[in-house]
């Protein structure tokens, strides 16, 4: 049985703990090699406490309306072995705090109801023990109730970022909150060419897109930030985050190029906005070109790829490549057949009749409305499916093919024959196929292709340094 001495003396423990542990861990400091281990458990230690916490407020509950006549010594138990679970939690946590990478503001916030509820913990303890009127009790159990939700909330947006829990919140719920992020009516702001910077037009929205719920403002995960002009170039990280000039040797590229699956892939494969590959390209225009945070579009070269990806973006001054043609917008019936048929069909912008199209199966090629379709279709996206190079060498009927996807096929290359007249194809991927060196020779006279990924394929060192000497100014990606 819990008595009143257990009770103060477990008050005055957890007290002069959480003192100690206040002082003691300076939040500015270097955590010992010993507690990083320990630190890295705080998300592992601070379940138990909110489960004994949760369990003896369903029994304080139950007691109060008269369901449950005993139970009090149990309760009793269960507040002794939350506080002190707690109160590891919250060691683990300022050191944890200590190793950087948390917002200042939010993080001191964060320790601070950590600590409190650790103290109300105890405190109730005594309350139910020394005190025991009801009206104190629920009050205890409420303020307890709503810290560990607050500290739940301020939590997750440390880790996860804005917006990590009303992201699919119903409407009510984010106009309550306020978390719920504008949708952006327009990606990029391109309408000056000449006076429009690319870094703050379109390099910064990607980076706040697709990066900043992990390396902005509020959060600097690994020391990283992303979210400015400022925050970028005081990295000082082990790797250089940018290499003027050199794209595949920052490490910016590096991370978002990753294969699926690789454990440093950024942005993680959970992340609910994955980074695209025009996405990718856009950064790495950039970077070749200097990495510049004040040269406007206009002062950068910019390759056909470049242009045709700002083109569907807006940027009518510079339409090249397929926007410059002359394309009549796709018949809606036929898209919805070529949907019907097994196609995952795209507008790559609501003003442009130019289509994307992903395929599981080879058959949704053979959709009675495709052959309709092939002056719209510009993506063709068919990884991972039973393709064939029969059906490879057909593709040339789609005239304004500019990417090609056929990795993780059973291909050996032979079927990209039929590709060398495709006047706009500037991105071909072949990765983890049998693609060999006699299929590299069809690649050569390509003459708009402008990167080549070739990963786990039946090419040879030989056959891949002689594409890359027959196209110097082409990227062929193999891996290395």
């Amino acid at each position: 049985m819990i008595t009143s001495r257990i009770a103060r003396w477990n008050l005055i423990a957890i007290s002069v703990l959480l003192l100690l542990f206040f002082f003691w861990i300076d939040p500015t400091g270097r955590t010992p090699g010993w507690a990083r281990f320990f630190a890295r458990a705080h998300p592992a230690l601070v379940h138990a406490p909110i489960g004994i916490l949760i369990f003896g407020l369903v029994l304080e509950f139950l007691k109060g309306v008269g369901w449950l006549k005993e139970g009090d010594n149990i309760i009793n138990i269960a507040l002794i072995l939350a506080s002190w679970g707690a109160l590891k939690s919250v060691a683990a946590g300022l050191w944890l705090g200590q190793m950087g990478g948390y917002p200042t503001e939010v993080l001191f916030l964060h320790k601070m109801i950590g600590m409190a509820i650790t103290l109300l913990a105890a405190i109730l303890l005594y309350v139910r023990v020394e005190m025991p009127k009801r009206s104190l009790v629920f009050a205890s159990w409420f303020c307890i109730l709503v810290g560990m939700t607050a500290a739940g909330e301020i939590g997750g947006k440390m880790t996860h970022g804005d917006g990590f829990s009303s992201e699919y919140a119903p409407g009510f719920v984010q106009a309550v909150i306020g978390d719920f992020p504008d949708p952006m009516s327009e990606r990029f702001d391109l309408s000056d060419a000449a006076m429009v910077s690319v870094f703050e037009s379109i390099v910064l929205p990607i980076l706040n897109e697709k990066c900043a719920s992990c390396h902005g403002a509020d959060r600097g995960k690994g020391r990283l930030r992303l979210h400015s002009e400022e925050a970028i170039s005081a990295h000082d990280g082990d790797e250089p985050l940018l290499v003027a000039g050199k794209p595949d040797e920052s490490l910016l590229i590096q991370r978002i190029t990753l294969p699926d699956g690789h454990e440093d892939q950024m942005p993680p494969p959970f992340n609910a906005k994955p980074i695209s590959h025009a996405d990718v390209e856009l950064l790495k225009w950039w970077i070749a070109n200097g990495a510049s945070f004040d040269q406007a579009i206009a002062e950068m070269d910019m390759s056909l790829n470049v242009r045709t990806i700002l083109s569907a973006y807006g940027l009518g001054a510079i339409r090249s490549g397929v926007f410059a043609l002359d394309v009549p917008m796709p018949d809606s019936l036929l898209v919805a057949q070529l949907e019907a048929d097994g196609a995952w069909v795209k507008n790559v912008a609501e003003s442009e009749p130019f289509l994307e199209i992903k395929c599981d199966d080879i058959a949704c090629l053979g959709s009675s409305a495709i052959d309709s379709l092939t002056q719209q279709i510009i993506s063709i996206d068919i990884s991972g499916s039973n393709v064939t190079d029969q059906e490879v060498s057909q593709m040339g009927r789609f005239q304004h093919l500019t990417r090609l996807d056929l990795s993780r096929t059973s291909i050996n290359g032979s079927g990209l024959s039929g590709l060398i007249n495709l006047e706009f194809l500037e991105y071909l991927n072949v990765y983890d196929t049998q693609t060999n060196d006699e299929a590299l020779e069809h690649i050569k006279p390509m003459k708009s292709i402008a990167a080549v990924y070739l990963w786990q394929t039946a090419a040879t060192p030989e056959g891949l340094e002689a594409l890359q000497n027959a196209l110097p100014n082409v990227e062929v990606n193999a891996g290395k």
